[in-house]
């Protein structure tokens, strides 16, 4: 009894020691941007419901052999996907599997795919390559969302609001619903006495 009490004690340790090691990586990250790491899960909640592994292909901008081939790999390769709106949602089952699919967008030259949690896009590489991150290692989600709250921190400082600084990461700056979408996700992080107007982003320009 007491051997599966202690077993018992374990295995609730070490589920809270997770959770609260997952609860550190937004606090350390927003902390060290000086954003508030309530907007940064918002964010994440939009892109990619909290999803490390999916990658998102923008199929506005493929050609036609590109698609199909995309579409090839995918069925080939037992893949989970959702063809949306605007792009082809690849929800991989495991950390290999999302390896493979950034390979394959990569090695044939997809324009525009978005990685990970923060859905980090591709067209960041050269710069990520001078700081010897791969488009691999945007699936740790320490590191997508470092470079997310880098780029996030780089539209606050170019547009100096709120409203503009989180439509500018979705890359459109007007006639973009982006903004109340991540509103709406962040009002339900907020405390009774905070709006969406509160300070999100406290370090000193």
């Amino acid at each position: 009894m007491v051997r599966v009490v202690l077993v018992w004690m374990l295995l609730f340790i070490g589920a809270n020691a997770a959770a609260n090691s997952t609860a550190n990586v937004w606090m350390r990250t927003g902390n060290a941007y000086g954003i508030d790491p309530r907007l940064l899960y918002a964010i994440s909640k939009v892109e990619s419901n909290v999803n490390p592994l999916l990658v998102s292909v923008n199929f506005n901008k493929l050609t036609k052999l590109q698609l199909s081939g995309l579409y090839f790999m995918l069925e080939h390769r037992n893949v989970p996907y959702k063809t949306m709106t605007k792009v082809i949602s690849i929800e991989n089952e495991n950390i290999l599997q999302a390896k493979m699919v950034i390979d394959f967008l990569d090695n044939n030259n997809y324009p525009s795919f978005d990685i990970g949690l923060m859905q980090v896009n591709n067209i960041h590489k050269d710069v990520l390559k001078g700081m010897k991150i791969s488009l691999n290692e945007l699936l740790k989600e320490e590191t997508n969302l470092n470079i997310a709250a880098g780029i996030l921190w780089e539209c606050y400082k170019k547009h100096g609001t709120n409203d503009k600084a989180i439509n500018a990461y979705n890359g459109r700056l007007t006639g973009n619903p982006y903004y109340s979408k991540v509103s709406a996700e962040l009002h339900k992080l907020l405390l009774p006495h905070e709006n969406n107007s509160k300070r999100l982003f406290y370090r000193i320009l």
